[in-house]
């Protein structure tokens, strides 16, 4: 089984192969993506919390690997990312509550003590 970080890092090779087959395309998503996730009439941190849960409601492993990156990054805490996950989980019901431990998978695996040899 691979962990959540063996996925999102399998997910950002495929996207540069996607970069590098349709720069065009890519470059107009990236930007769409900069200028819809920027801090405006709500925080970035929001925004990509929003993202986490339509990522969860729509069942789109990357997205919520992405989002959660994005969310640590951005400064939100665990209550943060799980009242979010609360949030999609009322809208999406008993398949967006599936999709779930991904989210505790990332967050135990970032959040894991280094060990030392």
């Amino acid at each position: 089984m691979e962990t959540a970080m063996e996925s999102l890092a399998e997910f950002k090779q495929g996207k540069s192969g996607l970069n590098a087959a349709m720069p065009e395309v890519m470059k107009h998503l990236d930007g769409l993506f900069q200028v819809s996730q920027a801090d405006g009439a709500l925080s970035a941190k929001v925004k990509v919390l929003i993202g986490l849960a339509i990522g969860l409601v729509t069942h789109c492993e990357a997205c919520i690997l992405v989002h959660m990156e994005k969310a640590l990054a951005a400064g939100a805490s665990r209550a943060e990312i799980l009242e979010a996950c609360g949030v999609a989980i009322a809208m999406g019901g008993g398949p967006t509550m599936a999709d779930v431990p991904l989210v505790l998978k990332y967050l135990a695996e970032r959040t894991k003590p280094e060990t030392r040899p």
